[in-house]
């Protein structure tokens, strides 16, 4: 049952923000499993769950240049992330991103607030795509990277939660590739079978309340989530 419940709740969440079922899937579920077979096993009902947020932001605008930068940069960095998997402990891995993120996300925060002014260009989706495709493929989470770029560049939520989640889509199709070819693949079809019924949960708790979420709330809102799963994967880190 602690799958089911973890997964219903990460993907609420998601469903709310656009991103950071990974975060939780990954971080307090490897409390409990092997931690490489919860970031290659839930990669598989992730899918499910973010072709579902492609459906229900659908009336959002793609912008092609924005994506398939993203989704380039994606490439090389989930190879490495997947190299890297079997190479690294995972409570390091954490405890590194985790300060990454919080830096990342107070850097979002100062933006917001013109504390600073210099904001990430067009241009910077490669890198951008590459950071969290590295993510995604080490640790299965790869989204602050991607939703901080495209948070500076497009207002409306419905049009980022599409683009972020497309972009996932193709994150963890390449990320599957990737494990299979580096020999990394560990699946739990009993683990897959309960994320599964909480990730269809999830979304249709998320789809209920979606509707009463403004878009101030959202932009603001999803700046200190970065900062709070930052901090999280600290402490799931040291817990570990």
């Amino acid at each position: 049952m602690i799958p089911f419940f973890v997964v219903s709740f990460a993907w609420l969440f998601q469903s709310l923000t656009g991103f950071g079922a990974g975060i939780f899937i990954i971080g307090i579920l490897s409390l409990f499993y092997d931690p490489k077979m919860v970031i290659v096993s839930s990669a598989i009902f992730n899918f499910v769950g973010t072709v579902g947020l492609i459906y229900q932001n659908r009336k959002g605008k793609v912008d092609a240049y924005l994506l398939f930068s993203l989704i380039a940069g994606s490439i090389p960095g989930i190879y490495l992330g997947a190299w890297m998997l079997d190479r690294i402990k995972s409570e390091e891995a954490r405890i590194l991103i985790g300060g990454f993120i919080v830096l990342l996300g107070l850097y979002d925060l100062a933006v917001q607030k013109e504390w600073i002014r210099i904001r990430i260009g067009r241009h910077m989706g490669v890198p951008m795509g590459f950071l969290g495709g590295f993510f995604a493929g080490l640790v299965g989470m790869g989204g602050p990277p991607p939703l901080v770029f495209l948070a500076q560049h497009i207002k409306d939520p419905s049009s980022i939660r599409l683009i972020l989640n497309l972009y996932f889509a193709s994150n963890v199709i390449l990320r599957l590739v990737a494990y299979r070819h580096l020999e990394v693949a560990f699946l739990d079809f009993n683990f897959i079978m309960a994320g599964l019924l909480g990730l269809l949960f999830g979304l249709a708790l998320g789809s209920m309340l979606i509707k009463r979420l403004p878009a101030y709330l959202y932009r603001s809102g999803v700046t200190y989530a970065i900062i709070l799963l930052g901090v999280l994967l600290f402490i799931f880190g040291e817990l570990h």
